[in-house]
């Protein structure tokens, strides 16, 4: 088995740059693209500075990182979350219990798929919010005896594999996404297909519905990632909606290549950080008849940046 100390003096490519060096924390890469199991991390205690530190530099380079086997209650689930940022609430995500401040993904067993928002390809979370969301903070409460994995898609790879030529394009360009339909649509439907939506928020009109630059900047890092996916979508700000959707399902096809990806398995008292910013993300619908029970914190985001802003 490599360890992690081979990995790094090895002068290992992972997640598109170096392999990062860590003294305080255990860091495993799940793949070549993406993603990293962190151990050695009590998430029931404070951090201390320097373990901080590198969970923040795992979380900037691998943009999603797994904590396993941590059995926390709601507010040190919040406590840790709030080390990424501050909290917010979302407009169209079910709350959990009393706790204004967190979401709930659930599916009972006799359920069908429908109840939870079920986007068949990589997405992001609420894109139409001028902050959209920096990273999501999810735990596992119950999870099946197979299946209903989350695979995760690494936008800076997409975005550093594209042509010179269609770099140029997209930084000229920025998206419209809107959820100022998601409640009317979802009424449309029979009662059997609808989604679990929240029924009640303090989002006005002009916040559900945002422009941003199809390709972002990382303020920290200032490395550049595509931000263009299908859910909420509206068109390309100057584009007709035939050509907009064109390029769309171009880009949302890059999406889908294997080597961008990395897919995580949950167990009970798992907890995943991933990127909302620089990560696509989709859950894996293959767990028939069985009771599937997340819980998240939602952390907002800086208002996106693009390389000619």
């Amino acid at each position: 088995m490599t360890t992690t100390t081979q990995i790094r003096t090895g002068g290992t490519i992972v997640a598109g740059l170096p392999f990062p060096e860590f003294r305080h924390i255990a860091v495993q890469p799940m793949t070549g693209a993406c993603g990293c199991e962190i151990s050695g991390v009590d998430l029931r205690e404070p951090l201390s500075d320097s373990v901080l530190e590198e969970v923040m530099q795992a979380f900037n380079h691998f943009g999603v990182i797994v904590f396993r086997h941590q059995d926390i209650t709601p507010e040190q689930h919040k406590a840790f979350s709030r080390y990424f940022g501050e909290l917010t609430e979302l407009p169209q995500a079910p709350t959990y219990g009393n706790h204004e401040d967190m979401q709930e993904v659930r599916r009972e067993a006799d359920e069908p798929d429908s109840v939870v928002p079920s986007f068949e390809t990589f997405h992001v979370d609420s894109p139409f919010l001028p902050r959209p969301p920096k990273c999501i903070i999810m735990r596992a409460l119950d999870v099946p005896r197979f299946g209903g994995d989350t695979a995760f898609s690494n936008a800076y790879l997409v975005y550093e594999d594209l042509s010179d030529a269609m770099k140029e394009l997209l930084e000229g360009l920025q998206v419209v996404y809107s959820g100022k339909h998601i409640w009317a649509n979802n009424e449309k439907l029979p009662p059997e297909r609808r989604l679990r939506l929240r029924d009640h928020h303090q989002f006005t009109e002009d916040q559900l519905e945002s422009a941003h630059p199809v390709v972002r900047v990382n303020p920290e890092t200032g490395r550049k990632g595509l931000f263009a996916t299908t859910s909420y979508f509206q068109r390309f700000v100057g584009w007709s909606q035939e050509e907009s959707r064109v390029l769309l399902d171009h880009l949302q096809g890059l999406f889908q290549r294997l080597h961008y990806h990395c897919r995580v398995k949950w167990e009970k008292d798992t907890l995943i950080v991933w990127d909302n910013r620089f990560t696509l993300h989709r859950g894996v619908h293959d767990y028939a008849n069985e009771r599937r029970h997340l819980i998240r914190t939602t952390v907002i985001g800086e208002r996106p940046i693009g390389p000619k802003d």
